[in-house]
């Protein structure tokens, strides 16, 4: 086919219609067309063309599929996520709540098809403590979302005390297109999105499993990468998700599920496909060190500090027979250790996909996956953080498809307490074993979590609360600064 732009008789000015002469013409002489006829013999010939290309345009032009989604704020950075439906130049226009006049924009962004359309848009030289809204750019045409997304930066002093919520939970599964839910469905309940999105969190916070990686997505190497990618995009991409991405600032971990199969560990063969994934669809400030690879990362929130960590890529197997054998490896352990003890932070929450201070249900029965099945490891941390006199310190986990808090007592410290938060959508589990259980936290329906950090510096006080896929509240627990001080 070819354009109008190839077509002489259809883009030549009206004085060089009137001055055309073919060799039928030079032996007699033809009356010029009056301009009115010739505009409209012009128009004719041109509309075709002119519909055809508007209508190529609009048929290749991109369409935002999933997100945006900002990542945790530093007190003049963020990072935004999200992904398109083709390829496309992506930028962010911000400013400062109220004032669109003082509109900035980013500079441009490919989501190509080698990142399955996904992009992260970085925002620098932002102000302390401010609240930013923002839209989106594809090709230089602003995406309509309704309400406007925003995000809010951290004040400049980083440890300062300030009003947080965290959202939580684990355990997304999302059914494939066309996403049908029948009674048998192993994911449900897709409303608690809504719902936790209702509750305008500050930080949501991800903890493992956010997807589930199917057994045809990992059958055929030469096509598991393909399928991977698809996965997430079906799963990030699915309606009733958007308004929860939309809200507040993200932040994630990975388990089994959303790492490889099922119980899967350092010895998974796509592993660093693995990683290479979770980065194109997170906005986590870092992922792992130089030279060790993995998600762990430190996220401060003011005098609340995430300490994310990888419970799969250094894995050992929980059923290997080496008694010392490792959930999270000498390197990472180092790492946190490190971490633990710079930290200023008044509250230290530590987020593992695995349960971290729970224990096997008898000594004939595993109880499942946890940092139980590496008996060594762990108590050689639990050692060390009571030598250290480390305070603040609180776990958080997903996992294993119901809630509850443990508590572990310790001689001459105060106790550690783990909140388990699950499953968000995904099938309750039909028989829970907590062990260590706080009375009155089990919930065995779908459930998210919320912290809540407020009051003065020297007085600050974290509020835990599970709540069900309507937004009830499920039980609440308060967790003063000084109950998490060492004596």
């Amino acid at each position: 086919m070819r354009h109008a732009a190839e077509c002489p008789s259809v883009i030549a000015p009206y004085g060089a219609l009137r001055s055309h002469r073919s060799p039928m013409h030079a032996a007699r002489s033809v009356p010029p067309l009056r301009p009115a006829l010739a505009w409209r013999a012009l128009r004719r010939l041109a509309l075709p063309w002119l519909l055809l290309a508007l209508h190529a345009a609009g048929a290749s032009a991109a369409t935002l599929a999933g997100g945006p989604m900002a990542g945790p704020a530093t007190a003049a950075r963020v990072g935004v996520w999200l992904m398109t439906d083709a390829p496309a130049q992506v930028q962010l226009e911000y400013w400062p709540h109220g004032q669109p006049d003082a509109a900035r924009r980013s500079a441009p962004v490919a989501a190509s098809p080698e990142r399955g359309h996904t992009a992260r848009v970085d925002l620098d030289g932002l102000l302390a403590a401010t609240r930013y809204a923002y839209r989106v750019l594809l090709d230089g045409t602003p995406v309509e979302l309704g309400e406007v997304p925003a995000f809010t930066t951290a004040p400049a002093d980083p440890a300062a005390p300030r009003e947080l919520v965290i959202a939580t939970g684990s355990c997304n599964y999302v059914p494939a297109p066309p996403y049908e839910v029948t009674q048998d469905s192993f994911g449900a309940g897709f409303e608690i999105f809504d719902t936790v999105a209702a509750r305008r969190p500050n930080v949501m916070l991800w903890l493992g499993d956010s997807i589930y990686y199917g057994d045809d997505d990992l059958a055929s190497a030469d096509q598991a990468a393909a399928r991977m990618h698809g996965r997430w995009a079906t799963t990030r991409g699915f309606a009733p998700l958007q308004r929860l991405l939309r809200t507040g600032q993200h932040v994630a971990i990975w388990d089994d599920h959303d790492y490889g199969p099922n119980n899967s560990n350092r010895d998974f063969a796509l592993k660093a496909t693995a990683l290479d994934l979770f980065r194109s669809y997170w906005a986590n400030p870092s992922y792992g060190l130089p030279g060790l690879a993995g998600i762990f990362a430190r996220v401060p929130l003011g005098d609340v500090e995430l300490f994310l960590l990888d419970d799969r890529y250094h894995r050992d197997d929980d059923a290997a027979a080496d008694p010392g054998r490792a959930m999270l490896g000498a390197a990472q352990l180092e790492w946190l250790k490190g971490a633990l003890r710079d930290s200023l932070a008044t509250f230290k929450l530590v987020a593992n996909g695995s349960r971290m201070l729970s224990d096997r249900p008898s000594t004939e029965t595993r109880g499942g996956e946890g940092w139980h099945n590496f008996p060594r490891e762990r108590q050689a941390f639990l050692d060390w953080l009571a030598a250290e006199r480390i305070d603040g310190v609180f776990f958080l986990s997903g996992d294993i498809h119901y809630t509850h808090l443990t508590e572990r007592e310790r001689p001459g410290t105060y106790p550690l307490t783990e909140l388990t938060c699950s499953p968000l959508t995904a099938r309750v589990h039909p028989r829970p074993f907590p062990v260590r259980e706080v009375p009155g936290t089990l919930v065995t329906q779908h459930n998210f979590c919320t912290l809540e950090f407020s009051g003065p510096a020297g007085a600050r006080l974290m509020r835990v609360a599970a709540w069900n896929a309507t937004g009830t509240r499920l039980w609440q627990a308060e967790f003063p600064a000084a109950r998490l001080r060492t004596p």
